[in-house]
């Protein structure tokens, strides 16, 4: 009998954990709240010929196009920095005017909400 109460108590605990995440999005269904589109946002240098250095940054933790959009945003808002994101790949494609250090390619991966792995210089 004390079995099948918390066995009922677990499943009830799950669903309320669900609707909350599925309330939380706004009804929608996917990470990004569904409708919710991010808009792109480029350099304002688009020539890529002005971008000397360019580096491969592994990204963690993106599902969907507005995931890959929030990240090449977070680049391209810094001066001298020109990216685009690869969700398939898992992989953002970072240009910049001035050397960068890993750890500043990984800083603004890990400041947009996800994880960063490896970075390489092409």
């Amino acid at each position: 009998m004390l079995i099948n109460v918390i066995i009922v108590a677990a499943i009830v605990v799950a669903c309320v954990v669900i609707v909350r995440g599925y309330v939380a999005r706004g009804g929608k269904g996917d990470c990004c709240g569904g409708a919710d589109v991010v808009s792109s946002h480029g350099p304002k240098d688009r020539d890529a010929s002005h971008y000397a250095h360019a580096y491969d940054v592994t990204v963690t933790g993106m599902s969907c196009e507005n995931c890959a959009k929030r990240i090449a945003n977070a680049f391209n808002e810094r001066t001298g920095t020109m990216a685009t994101v690869d969700l398939a790949a898992g992989v953002a494609r970072v240009r910049t005017k001035e050397p960068a250090s890993t750890e500043e390619l990984q800083r603004v991966v890990r400041n947009a909400g996800y994880g960063a792995g490896a970075v390489t210089e092409l």
